[in-house]
């Protein structure tokens, strides 16, 4: 979440919960027919996972986990018909998916210190591989070499980007003291990224995986600073009178967007990734903040209270055209661009608490993912548009979730003994980035 409209208004502060009603959704079928025409996750490939042959191993463990997280994440990907490998191949005569199905195997070897699995995929049992890899490792690196895989062969299969290798980065509270955390896509190998010992709040991750923005009270004043995750050094983006908060980069990786009271009101400003080139791009009494880019970087969602309610608005990157997105709701807020471009999420305030929706950048469709009791804040999208990480307070605690687009498969991503917000998905990140960033410096 780019920080909530509560910020300029509450001293920071905004709770986050909700609990997801399958009743509910079970009720209506409209959402699921909106967003079925904009995501593809029906038809899934057939796939038979038939396991990884042992061929000397000494790393039964470190097998078994790499096995254990291939699998899940080939399901959480949703792409896939998964056969297991504790299932024989389907090549029974007028086999609803033999002809269609895809096989993927592997080989596991290990000596005192290193392991190897080589993975291949064929299209038949008695075909040649169409693709084959080998991957060289250590044994506490076997769930970082199976997100590897999966990622490979979720682009072998389908061409699209994969979550397997991503991060999600948020803001820990704990002792007075918030700091950036980040974790992997399904919530292990938490890394710890700043050591301020002071409040940050509102990160957003670098379109190249490098750097985050984010606020903080470095000066006793709430500036834009940027972290450069391989270095762990913290450089000053903005900083002027007032509270600069919520940045976010355009996909080019050229711009950020941010708000800022330095005129006096909180509004939307625009400039280069070294703080220079600062431009003004709304000019209003009223609170505007929470910029989001679209994917092309022509437009830009942002919320404004200037019809005496905290709206969602779209605008033309240079200011031109401002046009309201939300109708329904007094309070909507935190909208996030997907990669796609074809949907943004919000914050609306309902019944049941804070609760996501969805919408088209025209307005015209608005589908609810989540309920309550309690709140659920701050979406953020997966890279390849699938998914949506947001806040939730459903267990007493903020604490970071994640689902499907359609609000489905919900996941809690992190368990920790402190309070857990803000989530910025990283994008998708080669090894030697993973690796550059979650060293300790």
């Amino acid at each position: 979440m780019k920080y909530t409209f509560w910020l300029l208004i509450c001293c920071f502060c905004v709770t986050a919960n909700a609990q997801h009603n399958p009743e509910q959704k079970a009720g209506s079928k409209l959402w699921e027919v909106f967003l079925s025409s904009r995501v593809a996750l029906t038809n899934r490939i057939p796939l038979h996972y038939l396991g990884t042959k042992p061929a000397d191993s000494l790393k039964a463990s470190a097998q078994d986990t790499l096995e254990r997280v291939l699998v899940r994440d080939l399901t959480l990907s949703g792409m896939f018909n998964l056969r297991l490998p504790n299932l024989p191949p389907d090549t029974s005569i007028g086999g609803q998916m033999e002809e269609r199905m895809t096989y993927l195997e592997g080989e596991f070897a290990s000596d005192s210190d290193s392991c190897r699995v080589s993975m291949l995929l064929r299209s038949q049992l008695t075909d040649e591989s169409f693709w084959k890899e080998n991957y060289d490792f250590r044994p506490e690196r076997s769930r970082a070499v199976a997100h590897r895989i999966s990622a490979d062969v979720i682009r072998m299969m389908t061409g699209e980007p994969s979550v397997t290798q991503t991060r999600i980065a948020f803001i820990g509270y704990a002792g007075g003291i918030k700091e950036v955390f980040s974790t992997t896509f399904d919530g292990f190998e938490l890394f710890k990224h700043t050591h301020e010992e002071n409040t940050i709040l509102s990160p957003a991750w670098s379109p190249d995986g490098t750097k985050i923005a984010f606020t903080s009270f470095l000066r006793d004043q709430a500036d834009l600073y940027v972290l450069s995750l391989d270095e762990g050094s913290v450089t000053p983006l903005i900083s002027a009178p007032g509270v600069d908060q919520a940045p976010d980069w355009s996909q080019d990786n050229q711009r950020i967007a941010f708000s800022s009271s330095a005129d006096g009101n909180s509004e939307i400003y625009v400039c280069r990734i070294d703080g220079t080139e600062i431009r003004r791009l709304t000019y209003s009494w009223a609170i505007e903040t929470s910029p989001s880019w679209s994917p092309t970087g022509h437009e830009l969602a942002f919320t404004s209270d200037r019809l005496g309610r905290p709206q969602v608005f779209i605008m033309d990157a240079d200011g031109a055209n401002q046009r309201r997105l939300t109708t329904e709701g007094e309070y909507n807020d935190s909208p996030a661009w997907s990669p796609k471009g074809d949907l943004i999420a919000y914050v609306r305030r309902c019944d049941d608490g804070f609760q996501i929706f969805v919408t088209d950048p025209k307005g015209e469709n608005h589908v609810k993912l989540t309920s309550g009791p309690g709140d659920n804040l701050g979406p953020t999208w997966s890279p390849d548009g699938l998914r949506i990480a947001f806040t939730s307070n459903r267990i007493g605690t903020k604490q970071i979730y994640t689902m499907d687009v359609f609000g489905h498969n919900e996941e809690r991503l992190t368990n920790l003994r402190m309070s857990c917000s803000n989530p910025t998905w990283s994008p998708v990140l080669n090894v030697e980035t993973e690796k550059s960033i979650t060293t300790e410096q």
